[in-house]
């Protein structure tokens, strides 16, 4: 059964908190700045409204179903979860402030959630300071490792690596990148150049916006004159959906031409699918997938959101995502800093693949990718290319 919410408005100015509880329990051994005399309390720091809504409002909602479904089985040590949720608006300093103030105040002993690579590196300085365990669930890699920090969605090296070779000899050697001017879409188009350039391919024009871009067209046109065969685009929120639009009025994005990145996920098929179906997505999980866990997770999606377009992945890494922390938390308690450190030695199976576990290396979570090609109705999977390493290490581990 989903927690019933219990809804507060607080005194923050633009931010909103929620809710949700299970049963009260007994005393639980615990460290630092969290309750340790209450059951498991997680703090979920998502943006509900601004450019990227969209996705904080999928990953909170994969989320509460993540631990409705450990509630419904009995809980953590026999007490139910519970959790409270701010909407950071995608701003970093909010994202600081409601950090400090869900340990500090509300005594979590876990944080989850975020969407870009800013407000994430806001949270992680937080957590850090606080020896509070933080996991995201969004694709994408921060420029540093932290001790406290870890990521259930994609890195850039598991999406490109099994899927840019195939662009490049699907669709020809000249690669073209653009995002938004934030850090991680700068991030991922270190990457692509590498990849691209391991490949046989040439990178033959880059080009990044501030999110908030409505007019496209100068951009457009610069990527047109570089000749592409082949587009990455790490656009996000609102902007992805007018930069596609564009790019296919402009010209630019057409059948032949090679597309992969954000604006292929679930989030923009409502508004893209007519652009994008068809196409090869790389992804960790789909709605699409067969097996009976994510089937599952789907119908109850369906039924509890009344949500009929396809589903955001980061609503499926968020759901498979907490299982695996509280699995770990089942066997630490609530204590922040045992919880940290079995979530370090976890190795646990679910749809993202058999024996999951976070490389002691870079805090990444190892897992499978498969490739979807999306149909009006959502994203099958077509392909599977079982377990995608990135081991590579990072600073700060």
């Amino acid at each position: 059964m989903v927690p019933s919410f219990r809804r507060r408005v607080c005194a923050l100015s633009a931010l909103i908190l929620f809710s949700a509880t299970g049963c009260a329990g007994a005393a639980i051994s615990g460290s630092g700045d969290a309750d340790t005399g209450g059951p498991l309390k997680i703090g979920v720091i998502v943006p509900l409204t601004g450019p990227v809504g969209q996705s904080g409002t999928a990953l909170r909602q994969g989320f509460e179903l993540g631990v409705a479904k450990v509630n419904d089985a009995g809980g953590i040590g026999g007490k139910q979860v519970e959790f409270v949720v701010a909407d950071d608006a995608g701003d970093p300093a909010n994202s600081t402030q409601l950090a400090r103030r869900l340990i500090q105040q509300d005594k979590v002993s876990v944080l989850f959630g975020t969407i870009t690579g800013d407000t994430a590196d806001a949270v992680t300085k937080v957590s850090d300071d606080h020896r509070i365990p933080f996991f995201t669930a969004i694709l994408g890699d921060p420029e540093r490792c932290s001790a406290y920090q870890w990521r259930f969605g994609e890195s850039t090296r598991q999406l490109l690596t099994p899927m840019l070779p195939w662009l490049l000899q699907q669709h020809g050697a000249r690669v073209a990148i653009v995002g938004s001017d934030y850090n991680y879409p700068h991030l991922y188009a270190g990457l692509a150049k590498e990849l691209t350039q391991a490949g046989g391919g040439t990178v033959v024009a880059e080009e990044y916006s501030p999110l908030g871009q409505t007019d496209w067209q100068p951009v457009i046109t610069r990527l047109k004159a570089a000749n592409p065969d082949v587009l990455l685009s790490m656009v996000v929120g609102a902007d992805a959906i007018a930069f596609s639009q564009q790019a296919q009025q402009f010209g630019l994005l057409t059948p032949e031409l090679g597309f992969e990145g954000a604006p292929l996920d679930a989030d923009y098929h409502p508004a893209l699918s007519a652009l994008t179906t068809g196409r090869r997505h790389a992804v960790r999980w789909a709605d699409g997938m067969p097996d009976p866990a994510s089937r599952r997770f789907v119908a109850d999606y369906r039924a509890k959101y009344q949500w009929n377009q396809p589903i955001p992945e980061v609503a499926g890494n968020a759901y498979f995502g907490i299982q695996f922390v509280l699995a770990a938390a089942a066997k630490a308690g609530s204590d922040p800093v045992a919880i940290n450190r079995e979530v370090g030695s976890l190795r646990f199976d679910s749809p993202l693949g058999a024996g999951t576990h976070f490389a002691p290396e870079n805090h990444i979570l190892q897992a499978d990718m498969s490739a979807v090609t999306i149909s009006p109705d959502g994203y099958p999977v077509t392909a599977k290319f079982g377990p995608v390493a990135d081991t590579v290490p990072r600073e700060g581990c």
